[in-house]
């Protein structure tokens, strides 16, 4: 299996036909994605606060090997479990 490579969370702001429109520290980042990638987003647009997994050179999403790689999701469940501790919500 290849290694998911370094990546950072980016603010899903905008979803276009061919692109998508990003938040990565307080700049826009507009990233191609594929049919299947924007299938996925339309599904998932609706939520309040949606984080995407972007390429460090902020030109692709990494939605495809994000599921299929164990640290990443260890990652993920220990933000998820940050998030819902009350030093979070304290704004701490």
């Amino acid at each position: 299996m290849k290694r998911l490579e370094t990546f950072t969370l980016a603010m899903f702001l905008e979803l276009h036909p061919t692109y998508v429109t990003v938040m990565i520290h307080q700049a826009r980042y507009d990233i191609s994605v594929t049919h299947d990638e924007h299938a996925l987003l339309q599904l998932l647009q609706e939520e309040p606060l949606f984080l995407l997994p972007v390429s460090r050179d902020r030109r692709h999403l990494l939605l495809d090997r994000l599921a299929a790689d164990p640290i990443v999701l260890q990652e993920l469940e220990d933000f998820e479990g940050a998030a819902d501790s009350s030093f979070s919500s304290e704004g701490a």
